[in-house]
């Protein structure tokens, strides 16, 4: 039987013995398990031996029993099978890119209202808060011709500098608190 058959036959087996659970719940599995596999056979690869493709399902154990144990797991919450870091690892690099991307934007959004405000201590009447679209929007920007714009609908003025700088400072401070919480709550062993 050719490795690939020999995949599928596991998978299709486990497939069967995942029938409590809904075909959402048994698609994921088996597409964790169809990944755990082929991470194992390109790290093996990668380290230049040659991928045992019946050692790498005898290790799994037999369909029925990993299919109990997932089954359980998502039944009654007892922990997952070992060994699987498949989806975790996926899990880990969103929440990399989710934390990280939190970081760039809570503190480029407060250091941006902080140079707001001191653009504004600069050039007073500089920077101004517009209006458009009958309200359904807010720009807040630097106006070409601070002296001589007199347009209505904008709002300019020394105020928008403290404004910014406590805006500017509850955001920075909001987003080191959250990233602080992330951080400290990913260090928790938990269960997926």
């Amino acid at each position: 039987m050719s490795e690939r058959n020999a995949i599928r036959t596991y998978l299709k087996s486990l497939s069967r013995y995942l029938a409590p659970l809904s075909d959402e719940e048994a698609n994921e599995v088996v597409r964790e398990i169809e990944s755990h596999i082929f991470d194992v056979i390109d790290s093996q690869e990668m380290a230049g031996q040659a991928a045992d493709i019946t050692q790498i399902l005898a290790r799994l154990g037999p369909p029925r029993e990993l299919a109990e144990q997932y089954v359980s797991h998502l039944r009654t919450g007892t922990p997952p099978p070992e060994g699987f870091g498949a989806i975790a690892s996926v899990r880990k690099g969103l929440s990399k890119m989710f934390y990280y991307g939190l970081a760039v934007f809570g503190f480029g959004i407060g250091l941006a209202l902080f140079a707001l405000a001191f653009v504004n201590l600069l050039v007073p009447n500089g920077v101004a808060i517009w209006s458009s679209a009958d309200g359904n929007s807010v720009v807040i920007g630097l106006m070409q011709h601070p002296i001589t714009s007199e347009q209505p609908d904008s709002l300019r003025g020394f105020w928008i500098s403290p404004v910014a700088l406590i805006m500017g400072y509850l955001i920075l401070l909001t987003t080191h608190k959250v990233l602080g919480f992330i951080r400290q709550t990913k260090s928790e062993p938990r269960y997926v």
